[in-house]
């Protein structure tokens, strides 16, 4: 049977599909198979087992693989693709491209560019389109239904991770604290004066400052933190193996950031982006309700400081 896995991939990158071993694979040359209904037959029954379309697509040059010199295969359906390792996007002298274009009745599919040692018969070409079509709608599908988990766990304005991935990721650190005793911290943040920016210059100026606070955020952030937009005006950030210390740092680092990017406007204006920060470690005996409850009021505490200042 196939190498394969059905393990929903991290949707908050779409690049992140989950690979079957490709390894031992043995190229064919030119020998179809004999009997083609048992092939469509075991084809269909892996496409039933994949949550996504790479997965589909390795399923399928796992295959074809046995029959053909296949390199590799790229799906495209409109603006999206996806593609198997080591295709080559362009024909060369060890490369040979040929297009596939799949539908059923009048539904366009997509289109199946297929990568091949050399060029492929009238045969050969006409076997590879059946197969490829007996699995069109199913690529679709698992592309259509990664999607739809990757945009419900995505904040549609700045590209982070929503509120509902917040919630399972904090308890999901709690958890690694209690059982590993290595602390992690989380970072509240709250822009300061959106609403006055919203008022003055209009929600798309306030859109924009919230884009530019985010994009900040991912820069100074490591590869192992989390950053999340808790909904309008407020952002959490979920710090790893992180004391206090280090989420000081962080907010530090962030403050600097802002200072060096203003919002600049078509009129020549420029605003300064400011936030507030509450910070808390995870602590045991304690839950993940608790721990942002903590994070929630040294924010607030920093807010109304912020607030007093600026009168």
């Amino acid at each position: 049977m196939a190498a394969y896995r059905t393990t929903i991939r991290d949707t908050s990158d779409m690049t992140s599909y989950r690979l079957p071993s490709m390894v031992g694979v043995a190229k064919g040359r030119g020998h179809l198979p004999e009997e083609t209904g048992a092939f469509h037959i075991d084809l269909m029954l892996a496409a039933q087992r994949c949550m996504d379309p790479l997965s589909l697509l390795n399923e399928l040059y796992e295959r074809v693989s046995q029959y053909l010199p296949i390199e590799g295969f790229l799906w495209r359906q409109e603006h999206d693709e996806v593609s198997t390792p080591f295709f080559q996007g362009e024909s060369n002298g060890q490369c040979v491209l040929h297009n596939l274009e799949l539908k059923q009745a009048d539904v366009r599919l997509g289109k199946l560019a297929v990568c091949a040692e050399r060029s492929l018969s009238e045969e050969e070409s006409a076997w590879m389109l059946r197969v490829a079509q007996s699995i069109a709608f199913a690529l679709r599908n698992t592309f259509l239904f990664q999607k739809a988990l990757f945009e419900a766990n995505q904040d549609p304005l700045t590209g982070l991770k929503n509120r509902r991935v917040f919630d399972t990721e904090i308890a999901r650190e709690q958890a690694r604290f209690v059982r590993y005793n290595i602390k992690s911290s989380l970072v509240v943040m709250d822009l300061n004066g959106l609403k006055s920016i919203n008022d003055t210059w209009g929600h798309d100026v306030g859109d924009r400052a919230i884009r530019l606070f985010s994009n900040g955020l991912q820069q100074v952030l490591r590869d192992t933190d989390q950053a999340f937009r808790f909904g309008g005006d407020e952002f959490c950030a979920i710090l790893p193996a992180t004391n206090l210390y280090g989420a000081k740092k962080m907010a530090e680092r962030m403050s600097a950031w802002l200072d060096a990017h203003e919002l600049s406007l078509p009129s020549g204006e420029l605003i300064n982006v400011r936030t507030s920060f509450g910070l808390a470690e995870a602590e045991k005996n304690s839950d993940e309700k608790e721990w942002f409850r903590r994070a929630d009021q040294s924010l607030y505490h920093n807010k109304h400081k912020f607030k007093q200042t600026a009168a």
